[in-house]
């Protein structure tokens, strides 16, 4: 080969190599993850993820703005529709298999109403009896004339979960048949926001607190706030966290790293959960 030819085929190395150092930092560059799931997290995960990529703009964090229940962000991270799954309990024994658990807060579950409602606090008794159907109106709890209605999930959720397991009268009680069946959480708190007179066990985090006309009650004086959470004075308590498909790796184990900072969990206490990590 002449040095002519030798001199091409230089330029010509050295224009791959550039091409692959291009592609690389273009790949690291383009590095993204997406979360979805439980509605419960989301507001939170949000704050989180927009910080998180102003420190990190490299990184590309995508929070799914619908909530799609625990089993929609199980089903998600199981079939790489998501890196990293919300979920608002910990994890089933049959659920386990390939998926990590991390906790990363406890949340408050409460009995909900709508501010027009003349009620502050209600025993555990005069929920299990509103709930299975005996008291009908709440003129009888000392409110105004007007029917109760109350709101459920079609599927057992966490929140109520949470009732069965720390309040006796609750733990097989049977909802009235006049209760009106709700998909998602969201759900739950538009109608308590929408219809007075309605009743019905929600999430106390962040998306109860974007609705404006209702109010969570005291149960046998105990207001439900993150120190009466810490002292266990308030017993209505769920855990919250995140799933990955095996042990996070890249940019899903650095933003789950990020969430168990300092700043982090600041973010997480900021709509009224507790973290844990």
């Amino acid at each position: 080969m002449n040095e002519e030819g030798r001199k091409m085929n230089m330029k010509t190395q050295i224009i791959v190599i550039l091409a692959l150092l291009l592609s690389v930092s273009f790949t690291s560059a383009q590095e993204k993850i997406v979360v979805g799931g439980s509605g419960s997290l989301n507001e939170e995960l949000v704050d989180l993820a927009k910080i998180y990529m102003t420190k990190y703009p490299a990184d590309s964090v995508e929070i799914r703005p619908e909530s799609m229940s625990t089993e929609g962000g199980l089903e998600g991270v199981r079939t790489g529709r998501f890196q990293i799954g919300l979920i608002a309990r910990p994890l089933n024994a049959n659920e386990k298999g390939k998926l990590v658990y991390l906790a990363v807060s406890r949340s408050m579950a409460g009995v909900v109403i709508h501010k027009s409602i003349p009620i502050s606090n209600l025993s555990d008794g005069q929920i299990c009896d509103i709930f299975s159907g005996k008291i009908k109106s709440w003129k009888d709890l000392g409110g105004n004339e007007a029917k109760i209605v109350v709101l459920t999930r079609k599927r057992d959720d966490s929140n109520t979960e949470a009732f069965r397991n720390k309040m006796p009268c609750f733990k097989d009680l049977v909802i009235t048949s006049d209760a009106i069946p709700l998909q998602r959480g969201n759900e739950v708190l538009d109608a308590l926001d929408n219809r007075p007179g309605t009743i019905g066990i929600t999430n106390l985090g962040s998306n109860f607190r974007d609705h404006e006309n209702i109010k969570a009650l005291s149960i046998n004086g105990v207001t439900p706030t993150a120190e009466t959470v810490r002292n266990e004075k308030y017993r209505f308590v769920r855990e919250q966290g995140l799933v990955t498909l095996g042990e996070p790796q890249g940019l899903a184990k650095r933003f789950v790293e990020f969430i168990a900072t300092p700043e982090g969990r600041k973010i997480i206490g900021s709509q009224g959960a507790i973290p844990i990590r």
